[in-house]
């Protein structure tokens, strides 16, 4: 099957041309992932070469000034930059994420705000946190919320959180009795950032709480991406907003895993068993341990691409039923779930050498670790998705494959 994607030679030059700028840019990560951690945030000179070179604006629609690189070179642009630093590349797919849900927006309002705002980022989550309470006019809302997690924080020029829309004190409901929601879009000027990012991994990220107090907020500038595609003809939006998120993230996990593969081979080269002298890599235990680790990240990344590019080329001829679709939010988790134990098991396999903050295992383990428990991965996510898998699913589920 076609993955009805253009594969022209100038569609293949902005792959390649934004896979080189990523690959140059993580080869210098790698030096830098200490001072990141330390700040707690992207320095800003990180932020401005990934806006000079279009990097936040893989997954943005072409119609809107996104890039138009294919889905298999966001996953590869991504995988790549954390490969260099996990933080890194986790602010990254954030921001490409934020600059995404733009889609969801009336385009000419997209437009207005990007038009303003030229190198925009936006960090925040969907998650209806927030508070929405109607005006007696109707053209908007009074905001109200906490959005916890919100990444790319501190660079971000605007923030998006999701709300329920209140009324008369309570949540007001839709003909399903279910609440009535959206995405709210608002300059990040408007809001509050409280200093709550003190964790074990991912400490580069910036993940402050947002808080927003009675901002004034247009209607024009509220989306609801939670179960229909954006009208965009780009192939990454033949897909859900859930199954698009979770694409621009796939690429996390097998970064910081092959980071954490080319660590402990080098590690173990260099490192003597005392009973023979020889390096830890001569070890057959070893060996069989690395053979199993690579084999395995090899196998899931593979299945991660193939299930993507399968997908959309099926996607461009037919909608799919949820069971089709739920294969590639299975495979990202599958990806997740993969290099979270690899991690680990390199970890271990280190022994006492990995409890050092300045050995890059660890930081790979905290990192890919803690980004394995974003709500995307939670135990009620895999729920809809085997239930979408089993064919149980028969309505559009919040935020569903």
């Amino acid at each position: 099957m076609t993955s009805g994607i253009d594969t022209t030679p100038a569609a293949t030059e902005t792959d390649r041309t934004l896979l080189e700028s990523a690959r140059r840019i993580a080869a210098g990560l790698p030096a830098r992932s200490l001072d990141i951690e330390s700040a707690g945030t992207l320095p800003p000179d990180l932020v401005k070469e990934f806006t000079e070179h279009d990097l936040f604006r893989l997954a943005m629609p072409t119609d809107l000034g996104g890039t138009g690189a294919s889905p298999r070179a966001i996953v590869e642009i991504i995988e790549e930059v954390s490969r260099g630093d996990g933080a890194t590349g986790w602010s990254l797919l954030i921001g490409n994420i934020g600059n995404a849900f733009l889609a969801w927006l009336d385009p000419e309002v997209a437009r207005r705000i990007l038009s303003e705002t030229p190198d925009l980022i936006v960090a925040g989550g969907q998650a209806p946190l927030g508070q929405a309470v109607p005006k007696p006019d109707g053209t908007g809302y009074t905001l109200t919320g906490r959005w916890p997690f919100g990444s790319g924080s501190l660079h971000a020029h605007w923030f998006m959180g999701g709300f329920i829309v209140m009324e008369n004190g309570r949540p007001k409901t839709n003909q399903w009795g279910a609440p009535v929601m959206g995405v709210a879009h608002f300059p990040a000027g408007q809001a509050r950032i409280d200093d709550t990012w003190h964790v074990a991994g991912l400490q580069g990220t910036g993940s402050h709480d947002i808080v927003a107090e009675g901002i004034d907020l247009p209607l024009a500038h509220t989306s609801v991406p939670y179960f229909e595609r954006a009208t965009y003809d780009d192939p990454l939006y033949r897909l859900t907003a859930y199954n698009l998120l979770l694409t621009v993230m796939s690429g996390f996990p097998l970064g910081v895993a092959r980071r954490a593969l080319d660590e402990a081979r080098s590690q173990f080269a260099d490192r003597k068993l005392l009973s023979s002298g020889a390096s830890y890599l001569e070890d057959p235990a070893v060996q069989v341990a690395m053979l199993k680790h690579e084999t395995t990240l090899d196998a899931a990344r593979r299945h991660l691409l193939d299930t993507l590019d399968e997908l959309l080329g099926a996607l461009a001829h037919d909608p799919l039923d949820y069971a089709a679709r739920a294969r590639l939010a299975a495979a990202v988790i599958h990806v997740y779930d993969t290099g979270r134990e690899l991690v680990q098991g390199l970890f271990r396999l280190a022994g006492t050498a990995a409890v050092l903050n300045t050995n890059p295992l660890q930081r790979c383990m905290r990192d890919l670790v803690a980004g394995s428990q974003h709500v995307a991965f939670s135990f009620d996510s895999r729920k809809r998705i085997a239930n979408a898998r089993l064919g149980l699913q028969t309505s559009p589920a919040f935020f569903g494959v």
